[in-house]
């Protein structure tokens, strides 16, 4: 091959740094809710472990093909809806508390 970047390789860098990223917010934002006690920053740390858990399984999608299934397909289908559903409530949740202060 020539000396050009290989797709393959810049997909996984990505991907794990996706995963590293994740997880350094999801441990931030897990500090802040223990720190302060907000249920909301607890909502947005489940959100962003959900989100973890769903790139740790597409990273594997690069690693290894071959395990690739429908099952694993639909589990990170299912995280996206949970992550968002989470971040919905975390949105609702600081929405109301708002509005009674």
């Amino acid at each position: 091959m020539g000396d050009g970047l290989d797709p393959f390789s810049f997909g996984f860098l990505v991907r794990a740094f996706t995963v590293l990223f994740a997880l350094g917010l999801a441990y931030i934002s897990f500090e802040a809710w223990r720190r302060r006690g907000r249920s909301l920053l607890l909502l947005v740390s489940i959100a962003f472990l959900a989100y973890l858990a769903r790139d740790i399984i597409r990273l594997t999608e690069i690693v290894y093909p071959q395990t690739v299934s429908p099952i694993i397909v639909s589990m990170t289908d299912i995280l996206d809806l949970v992550t968002l559903v989470l971040i919905f409530f975390a949105v609702a949740r600081d929405e109301s508390e708002k509005k009674w202060r």
